[in-house]
Order: C-alpha cells, then structure tokens, then sequence
C-alpha cells in the first residue's frame, strides 16, 4: 500500500516545511530528551545535561555544564539546513529541510538519507547521553 497521498496541497506544506520550524520543533523535542535521560539514568548533580538555547535562537548547546572536560553537542541553523556540531567526536554534519515525495517534512542528508526529527535527535544525541 502506498504511503504518497493521492491529493496533497504540496505548496502549503513546503511552506510549512521551513529551517526555522523544524529548529523550533527540534529545540522542544530536545529538551524533552534532555529530561528524559537526566530522570532515566539518576545522575548526581554534576552528571545532569543540559540544553540551552542560544539568544538569537539559532543553536541549541545540548552538554553537562558542570562536568569536566566538558563536551557539548550544537545543533544550528545553517541556511536552509540545520548543522550539527560534536567538537569531541570531530564530527560535523548537516541536514536539509525538505517535503519529501509522501508529503513529510523531513530532514535529508548528504547522502540522500531521509530522517524523521527523531532519527536526526538520536543522529546527534546518542553518544552524548550515552556512550559509544
């Protein structure tokens, strides 16, 4: 059964589907994880994350601010994409803000990989909270 809806008014949607709404989106999702992993995993004080937004509201610092070294994760607006950025893996990579043929508004690597907000917050956020 196809998922691509017969009708679909695509321009309203791609409207919708712009950087600054899924960065708004992504920025309340992520303090939700934040909480969720910070209530999961009983840390002491020093251990517990963090997320901040910047005050022009074009990054979001995900990190543990008391604990040391410490290492955070950014999240930003990067154009018409949004950028993540993890200084203690060496890793940078962005995400373009795109309708995709089934009338989502998703998220689309380099590779063509297509990523649904969650996938893209696990993408970014799984090492930090958690490991390797």
């Amino acid at each position: 059964m196809s998922t691509v809806p017969q009708e679909l008014d695509w321009v309203l949607k791609r409207v919708a589907c712009n950087v600054e709404q899924v960065f708004d989106e992504l920025c309340g999702e992520i303090t939700k994880d934040v909480e969720a992993v910070n209530l999961s995993r009983k840390f002491k004080d020093y251990d517990l994350f963090s997320a901040n937004v910047l005050s022009d509201h074009s990054t979001i610092v995900i990190g543990q601010p008391l604990h040391v070294p410490r290492v955070v994760v950014k999240i930003g607006i990067a154009g018409e994409a949004i950028a993540v950025s993890d200084a203690s893996r060496k890793t940078d990579w962005v995400a373009k803000v795109c309708l995709n043929s089934e009338g989502r508004c998703i998220l689309k690597l380099q590779d063509g990989t297509e990523l649904e907000r969650w996938q893209f917050r696990k993408r970014a956020l799984e090492h930090l909270f958690f490991g390797d």
